[in-house]
């Protein structure tokens, strides 16, 4: 299976309204069409989901970007005491987009992100799309990805 098609077939058919993997230098593994991280915004991503909470609270007051858009932080873990997968959750900061949400999980190798906006869900939550999404990067983790 193709990194294109976890792309396609479990995120998109999750309830994500775009979605992409990518290398920790930027370098594109596989995304929805029209949706790309820059490098930038990726290296700045791995940089707030190592290390420390210290490191990914400094985005509680400057939000984050991805795919050039801006997010503001609402949640992350990154040091979990139980070994979990870091992660980040944001809420677009655009007039008219402030119901997107975003979620974004750090894996061995790469960052799994997923956009999910109500209008374009097919009915699924943020929680539902939340828990397949951290299901991808379980195993994604598990080899060696």
């Amino acid at each position: 299976m193709s990194w294109q098609t976890y792309i396609d077939s479990n995120l998109l058919g999750a309830g994500f309204c775009y979605a992409a993997i990518v290398g920790y230098d930027g370098s594109i593994w596989a995304n929805s069409p029209g949706y790309t991280v820059l490098p930038a915004e990726a290296k700045a991503i791995v940089g707030l989901l190592s290390g420390n909470m210290q490191n990914l609270n400094s985005a509680a007051s400057s939000g984050f970007y991805v795919a050039g858009q801006k997010y503001a932080y609402t949640r992350g873990e990154c040091d979990d005491p139980e070994g979990a997968a870091p992660f980040l959750q944001g809420r677009c900061k655009e007039e008219g987009k402030s119901a997107q949400g975003i979620i974004i999980y750090r894996t061995t190798k790469a960052l799994i992100v997923g956009v999910h906006d109500p209008a374009y869900s097919n009915g699924a939550s943020f929680g539902k799309v939340n828990t397949e999404i951290g299901k991808i990067a379980d195993y994604m983790i598990e080899n060696g990805f």
